[in-house]
Protein backbone atom coordinates (compact mmCIF):
# COMPACT_ATOMS: atom_id res chain seq x y z
CA UNK A 1 0.00 0.00 0.00
CA UNK A 2 1.32 3.42 -1.31
CA UNK A 3 2.00 6.22 1.79
CA UNK A 4 -0.02 9.61 0.86
CA UNK A 5 0.72 12.50 2.57
CA UNK A 6 -3.01 12.52 4.50
CA UNK A 7 -1.60 8.60 6.00
CA UNK A 8 1.69 10.70 7.38
CA UNK A 9 -0.35 13.35 8.48
CA UNK A 10 -3.36 10.84 10.56
CA UNK A 11 -0.51 9.13 11.68
CA UNK A 12 -1.53 7.32 15.25
CA UNK A 13 0.74 5.18 17.49
CA UNK A 14 -0.41 3.48 20.53
CA UNK A 15 0.89 4.71 23.82
CA UNK A 16 3.30 2.12 25.42
CA UNK A 17 2.81 0.83 29.28
CA UNK A 18 3.03 3.23 32.37
CA UNK A 19 6.79 3.61 33.08
CA UNK A 20 8.22 3.33 29.03
CA UNK A 21 9.28 6.22 27.46
CA UNK A 22 8.19 7.44 24.01
CA UNK A 23 5.57 5.35 22.01
CA UNK A 24 5.61 2.33 20.69
CA UNK A 25 8.26 1.03 18.87
CA UNK A 26 7.23 -1.66 16.66
CA UNK A 27 4.48 0.63 15.18
CA UNK A 28 7.22 3.22 14.69
CA UNK A 29 9.35 1.22 12.58
CA UNK A 30 6.83 -0.17 10.56
CA UNK A 31 5.82 3.29 9.75
CA UNK A 32 9.15 4.93 9.22
CA UNK A 33 9.90 1.40 6.65
CA UNK A 34 6.64 2.34 4.79
CA UNK A 35 8.42 5.97 4.15
CA UNK A 36 11.18 4.45 3.44
CA UNK A 37 9.63 1.90 0.57
CA UNK A 38 7.70 4.82 -0.60
CA UNK A 39 10.54 7.02 -1.33
CA UNK A 40 12.47 4.34 -2.90
CA UNK A 41 9.07 3.76 -4.85
CA UNK A 42 9.92 7.71 -5.81
CA UNK A 43 13.30 7.40 -6.73
CA UNK A 44 13.09 4.31 -8.90
CA UNK A 45 10.24 6.48 -10.95
CA UNK A 46 12.50 9.09 -11.00
CA UNK A 47 14.90 6.92 -12.74
CA UNK A 48 12.41 5.17 -15.06
CA UNK A 49 11.53 8.91 -15.90
CA UNK A 50 15.15 9.59 -17.02
CA UNK A 51 15.90 6.02 -18.66
CA UNK A 52 12.03 6.84 -20.89
CA UNK A 53 13.72 10.66 -21.29
CA UNK A 54 17.15 9.26 -22.76
CA UNK A 55 16.10 6.14 -24.65
CA UNK A 56 13.22 8.97 -26.45
CA UNK A 57 16.52 11.09 -27.49
CA UNK A 58 18.32 8.53 -28.67
CA UNK A 59 15.58 7.50 -30.64
CA UNK A 60 15.88 10.23 -32.73
CA UNK A 61 19.16 9.57 -34.98
CA UNK A 62 17.15 6.10 -35.44
CA UNK A 63 14.19 7.66 -36.53
CA UNK A 64 15.19 9.41 -39.05
CA UNK A 65 17.72 6.99 -40.50
CA UNK A 66 15.25 4.18 -40.87
CA UNK A 67 14.05 5.11 -44.09
CA UNK A 68 10.61 5.84 -46.19
CA UNK A 69 9.33 2.82 -44.24
CA UNK A 70 9.44 4.11 -40.89
CA UNK A 71 8.73 7.64 -42.24
CA UNK A 72 5.47 6.33 -44.07
CA UNK A 73 4.46 4.55 -40.17
CA UNK A 74 4.91 8.14 -38.52
CA UNK A 75 2.92 10.08 -40.77
CA UNK A 76 -1.13 10.31 -40.56
CA UNK A 77 -3.08 8.57 -42.59
CA UNK A 78 -3.43 10.63 -45.62
CA UNK A 79 -0.03 11.10 -46.42
CA UNK A 80 0.70 6.99 -45.64
CA UNK A 81 -2.21 6.45 -48.45
CA UNK A 82 -0.69 9.15 -50.99
CA UNK A 83 2.57 7.50 -50.58
CA UNK A 84 1.07 3.93 -50.99
CA UNK A 85 -0.56 4.97 -54.55
CA UNK A 86 2.93 6.75 -55.16
CA UNK A 87 4.27 3.67 -55.10
CA UNK A 88 1.70 1.31 -56.62
CA UNK A 89 1.57 4.21 -59.87
CA UNK A 90 4.85 3.77 -60.29
CA UNK A 91 5.02 0.24 -59.78
CA UNK A 92 2.33 -0.01 -62.43
CA UNK A 93 3.89 2.09 -64.55
CA UNK A 94 6.96 0.05 -64.49
CA UNK A 95 5.12 -3.19 -65.17
CA UNK A 96 3.92 -1.50 -68.19
CA UNK A 97 6.49 -0.34 -69.52
CA UNK A 98 8.04 -4.25 -69.10
CA UNK A 99 5.10 -4.94 -70.91
CA UNK A 100 5.42 -2.73 -73.92
CA UNK A 101 8.74 -3.46 -73.96
CA UNK A 102 7.89 -7.26 -74.29
CA UNK A 103 5.13 -6.27 -76.95
CA UNK A 104 7.87 -4.38 -78.68
CA UNK A 105 10.42 -7.44 -78.78
CA UNK A 106 7.50 -9.50 -80.18
CA UNK A 107 7.01 -7.28 -82.81
CA UNK A 108 10.46 -6.80 -83.65
CA UNK A 109 10.88 -10.55 -83.50
CA UNK A 110 7.31 -10.96 -85.56
CA UNK A 111 9.02 -8.59 -88.59
CA UNK A 112 12.19 -10.63 -88.33
CA UNK A 113 10.14 -13.47 -89.12
CA UNK A 114 8.54 -11.91 -91.82
CA UNK A 115 11.68 -9.99 -93.25
CA UNK A 116 12.93 -14.19 -92.97
CA UNK A 117 10.02 -15.49 -94.88
CA UNK A 118 10.43 -12.87 -97.30
CA UNK A 119 13.93 -13.64 -97.85
CA UNK A 120 12.99 -17.25 -98.12
CA UNK A 121 10.35 -15.97 -100.91
CA UNK A 122 12.72 -14.20 -103.01
CA UNK A 123 14.97 -17.37 -102.47
CA UNK A 124 12.12 -19.37 -103.83
CA UNK A 125 11.36 -17.00 -106.74
CA UNK A 126 15.00 -16.86 -107.56
CA UNK A 127 15.07 -20.97 -107.41
CA UNK A 128 11.80 -20.99 -110.00
CA UNK A 129 13.33 -18.28 -112.11
CA UNK A 130 16.49 -20.73 -112.37
CA UNK A 131 14.49 -23.83 -113.06
CA UNK A 132 12.63 -22.24 -115.79
CA UNK A 133 15.79 -20.89 -116.88
CA UNK A 134 17.18 -24.26 -116.69
CA UNK A 135 13.74 -25.81 -118.69
CA UNK A 136 14.14 -23.11 -121.36
CA UNK A 137 17.78 -24.48 -121.76
CA UNK A 138 16.58 -27.99 -122.19
CA UNK A 139 13.95 -27.16 -124.69
CA UNK A 140 16.30 -25.19 -126.99
CA UNK A 141 18.16 -28.34 -127.07
CA UNK A 142 15.20 -30.96 -127.03
CA UNK A 143 13.63 -28.72 -130.73
CA UNK A 144 16.78 -28.96 -132.87
CA UNK A 145 16.83 -32.30 -131.66
CA UNK A 146 13.07 -33.00 -132.55
CA UNK A 147 13.22 -30.88 -136.02
CA UNK A 148 16.77 -33.22 -136.81
CA UNK A 149 14.35 -36.57 -136.11
CA UNK A 150 11.26 -34.96 -138.04
CA UNK A 151 13.68 -33.97 -140.97
CA UNK A 152 15.55 -37.39 -141.04
CA UNK A 153 11.90 -39.01 -140.69
CA UNK A 154 10.59 -36.89 -143.85
CA UNK A 155 13.54 -38.55 -146.65
CA UNK A 156 12.78 -41.39 -145.16
CA UNK A 157 9.32 -41.64 -145.78
CA UNK A 158 10.24 -39.57 -149.07
CA UNK A 159 13.10 -40.58 -150.04
CA UNK A 160 14.35 -37.23 -151.04
CA UNK A 161 15.30 -34.01 -148.53
CA UNK A 162 13.95 -30.03 -149.73
CA UNK A 163 15.32 -26.91 -149.26
CA UNK A 164 11.79 -26.01 -147.79
CA UNK A 165 12.16 -28.39 -145.18
CA UNK A 166 15.17 -27.21 -143.58
CA UNK A 167 14.06 -23.86 -144.04
CA UNK A 168 10.90 -24.80 -142.08
CA UNK A 169 13.78 -26.17 -139.46
CA UNK A 170 15.22 -23.31 -139.31
CA UNK A 171 12.51 -21.15 -138.69
CA UNK A 172 11.03 -23.62 -136.09
CA UNK A 173 14.30 -23.33 -134.42
CA UNK A 174 14.63 -19.73 -134.38
CA UNK A 175 10.95 -19.08 -132.56
CA UNK A 176 12.03 -21.66 -129.89
CA UNK A 177 15.08 -19.61 -129.14
CA UNK A 178 13.17 -16.91 -129.34
CA UNK A 179 10.69 -18.32 -127.46
CA UNK A 180 13.15 -19.46 -124.39
CA UNK A 181 14.96 -16.31 -124.16
CA UNK A 182 11.30 -14.76 -123.70
CA UNK A 183 10.49 -16.93 -120.85
CA UNK A 184 14.00 -16.72 -119.31
CA UNK A 185 13.87 -12.80 -119.36
CA UNK A 186 10.76 -12.66 -117.62
CA UNK A 187 11.03 -15.60 -115.15
CA UNK A 188 14.50 -13.33 -114.27
CA UNK A 189 12.61 -9.98 -114.05
CA UNK A 190 9.89 -11.52 -112.44
CA UNK A 191 11.83 -13.08 -109.58
CA UNK A 192 14.24 -10.05 -109.71
CA UNK A 193 11.11 -8.14 -109.24
CA UNK A 194 9.43 -10.51 -106.63
CA UNK A 195 13.36 -10.13 -104.92
CA UNK A 196 13.08 -6.59 -104.40
CA UNK A 197 9.76 -6.53 -103.51
CA UNK A 198 9.96 -8.63 -100.47
CA UNK A 199 13.62 -6.83 -99.59
CA UNK A 200 11.60 -3.76 -99.64
CA UNK A 201 9.07 -4.89 -97.34
CA UNK A 202 10.84 -6.47 -95.08
CA UNK A 203 13.19 -3.53 -94.81
CA UNK A 204 9.76 -1.54 -94.42
CA UNK A 205 8.55 -3.67 -92.20
CA UNK A 206 11.52 -3.84 -90.04
CA UNK A 207 12.35 -0.58 -89.77
CA UNK A 208 8.65 0.16 -88.60
CA UNK A 209 8.80 -2.44 -86.23
CA UNK A 210 12.82 -0.24 -85.00
CA UNK A 211 10.74 2.78 -85.03
CA UNK A 212 7.89 1.82 -83.79
CA UNK A 213 9.79 -0.40 -80.80
CA UNK A 214 12.50 3.00 -80.16
CA UNK A 215 9.57 5.51 -80.30
CA UNK A 216 7.35 2.88 -77.37
CA UNK A 217 10.37 2.36 -75.64
CA UNK A 218 11.32 5.76 -75.72
CA UNK A 219 7.96 7.05 -74.06
CA UNK A 220 7.50 4.24 -71.75
CA UNK A 221 11.12 5.33 -69.99
CA UNK A 222 9.96 9.33 -70.07
CA UNK A 223 6.89 8.37 -68.22
CA UNK A 224 8.87 5.45 -66.23
CA UNK A 225 11.22 8.20 -65.02
CA UNK A 226 8.54 10.90 -64.87
CA UNK A 227 6.68 8.31 -62.36
CA UNK A 228 9.62 7.60 -60.51
CA UNK A 229 10.78 10.86 -60.23
CA UNK A 230 7.13 11.75 -58.77
CA UNK A 231 7.38 8.80 -56.45
CA UNK A 232 11.14 10.19 -55.20
CA UNK A 233 9.63 13.44 -54.84
CA UNK A 234 6.48 12.08 -52.63
CA UNK A 235 8.80 9.85 -50.84
CA UNK A 236 11.01 12.61 -49.67
CA UNK A 237 8.39 15.15 -48.76
CA UNK A 238 7.00 12.38 -46.64
CA UNK A 239 10.39 11.16 -44.70
CA UNK A 240 10.70 15.23 -44.38
CA UNK A 241 7.33 15.52 -42.84
CA UNK A 242 8.24 12.18 -40.81
CA UNK A 243 11.25 13.80 -39.73
CA UNK A 244 9.32 17.16 -38.52
CA UNK A 245 7.21 15.05 -36.66
CA UNK A 246 9.01 13.05 -35.29
CA UNK A 247 11.29 16.29 -33.63
CA UNK A 248 7.79 17.69 -32.58
CA UNK A 249 7.04 14.46 -30.45
CA UNK A 250 11.01 13.85 -29.58
CA UNK A 251 10.32 17.38 -28.02
CA UNK A 252 7.18 17.22 -26.08
CA UNK A 253 7.84 13.66 -24.91
CA UNK A 254 11.34 15.31 -23.03
CA UNK A 255 8.98 18.29 -22.01
CA UNK A 256 6.79 16.16 -20.66
CA UNK A 257 9.11 13.88 -18.84
CA UNK A 258 10.87 17.02 -17.41
CA UNK A 259 7.73 17.96 -16.19
CA UNK A 260 6.93 14.84 -14.95
CA UNK A 261 10.11 14.80 -13.22
CA UNK A 262 10.40 17.98 -11.92
CA UNK A 263 6.99 17.26 -10.39
CA UNK A 264 7.50 13.92 -8.91
CA UNK A 265 11.13 15.26 -7.45
CA UNK A 266 8.71 18.22 -5.58
CA UNK A 267 6.32 15.66 -4.33
CA UNK A 268 8.87 13.86 -2.88
CA UNK A 269 10.43 16.57 -1.38
CA UNK A 270 7.06 17.70 -0.07
CA UNK A 271 6.56 14.34 1.21
CA UNK A 272 9.94 13.99 2.88
CA UNK A 273 9.59 17.54 4.36
CA UNK A 274 5.92 16.02 5.43
CA UNK A 275 7.53 13.26 6.80
CA UNK A 276 10.38 15.17 8.68
CA UNK A 277 7.77 17.47 10.32
CA UNK A 278 5.47 14.93 11.23
CA UNK A 279 8.26 13.04 12.79
CA UNK A 280 9.88 16.28 14.67
CA UNK A 281 6.38 16.62 15.87
CA UNK A 282 5.60 13.22 17.29
CA UNK A 283 9.11 13.75 18.67
CA UNK A 284 8.36 16.67 20.51
CA UNK A 285 4.88 15.56 21.52
CA UNK A 286 6.35 12.34 22.93
CA UNK A 287 8.80 14.31 24.78
CA UNK A 288 6.12 16.30 26.59
CA UNK A 289 4.19 13.62 27.20
CA UNK A 290 6.69 12.20 29.11
CA UNK A 291 8.39 14.76 31.13
CA UNK A 292 4.31 15.44 31.92
CA UNK A 293 4.05 11.09 32.94
CA UNK A 294 7.10 11.11 34.77
CA UNK A 295 5.96 14.92 36.64
CA UNK A 296 2.98 13.04 37.59
CA UNK A 297 4.99 9.92 38.43
CA UNK A 298 7.28 11.65 40.21
CA UNK A 299 4.19 13.31 42.45
CA UNK A 300 3.08 9.61 42.94
CA UNK A 301 5.95 8.80 44.12
CA UNK A 302 6.17 11.64 46.13
CA UNK A 303 2.65 10.82 47.93
CA UNK A 304 3.33 7.31 48.05
CA UNK A 305 6.54 8.06 49.77
CA UNK A 306 4.93 10.22 52.60
CA UNK A 307 1.94 7.10 52.71
CA UNK A 308 5.10 4.82 52.99
CA UNK A 309 6.25 7.21 56.33
CA UNK A 310 2.77 7.02 58.07
CA UNK A 311 2.56 3.70 57.77
CA UNK A 312 5.83 3.12 58.87
CA UNK A 313 5.07 5.27 61.70
CA UNK A 314 1.67 3.61 62.32
CA UNK A 315 4.09 0.51 62.34
CA UNK A 316 5.97 1.97 65.20
CA UNK A 317 2.89 2.54 67.39
CA UNK A 318 1.52 -0.68 66.83
CA UNK A 319 4.58 -2.44 67.24
CA UNK A 320 5.20 -0.38 70.86
CA UNK A 321 1.58 -0.92 71.96
CA UNK A 322 1.63 -4.55 70.93
CA UNK A 323 4.45 -5.39 72.99
CA UNK A 324 2.94 -3.30 75.95
CA UNK A 325 0.00 -4.68 75.97
CA UNK A 326 2.19 -8.14 75.25
CA UNK A 327 3.66 -7.72 78.15
CA UNK A 328 0.94 -6.48 80.56
CA UNK A 329 -1.06 -9.49 79.55
CA UNK A 330 2.17 -11.31 80.70
CA UNK A 331 2.44 -10.07 84.01
CA UNK A 332 -1.51 -10.67 83.92
CA UNK A 333 -0.56 -14.37 83.06
CA UNK A 334 2.29 -14.31 85.75
CA UNK A 335 -0.11 -13.26 88.66
CA UNK A 336 -3.26 -15.21 87.44
CA UNK A 337 -1.40 -18.59 86.56
CA UNK A 338 -4.42 -20.80 87.10
CA UNK A 339 -6.95 -18.65 85.06
CA UNK A 340 -6.71 -18.31 82.05
CA UNK A 341 -6.80 -14.96 80.23
CA UNK A 342 -10.34 -13.52 78.55
CA UNK A 343 -10.00 -12.89 75.15
CA UNK A 344 -12.43 -10.29 75.33
CA UNK A 345 -10.35 -8.29 77.32
CA UNK A 346 -7.46 -8.04 74.51
CA UNK A 347 -7.26 -4.94 72.98
CA UNK A 348 -4.78 -4.28 70.16
CA UNK A 349 -5.75 -0.39 69.61
CA UNK A 350 -7.62 1.19 66.47
CA UNK A 351 -6.12 1.56 63.27
CA UNK A 352 -5.58 4.55 61.36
Amino acid sequence: MPLTPADVHNVAFSKPPIGKRGYNEDEVDQFLDLVEDTLAELEDEKEELRSQLESGASAAPAAEATGAAAAASATDPEELERATAAAQSAEEGRTRAEARVKDLELQLKNAQTAARAAEERATKAERAAADAQKASAQGEQAAPTQHVAAAAAAPAGDGTASAETHMQAARVLSLAQEMADRLTGDAKQEAQSMLSEARSEAEKTLDSANSTSQSQLADAKQRSGKQLAEAKQTSEKLLADARQQSDTLVGDARQKADTLLADATAQSEAQVRAAQEKATSLEQDAERKHTEIMATIKKQQTTLEGRIDELRTYEREYRTRLKTFLESQLEELNSRSTAAPSANNINFGNKK
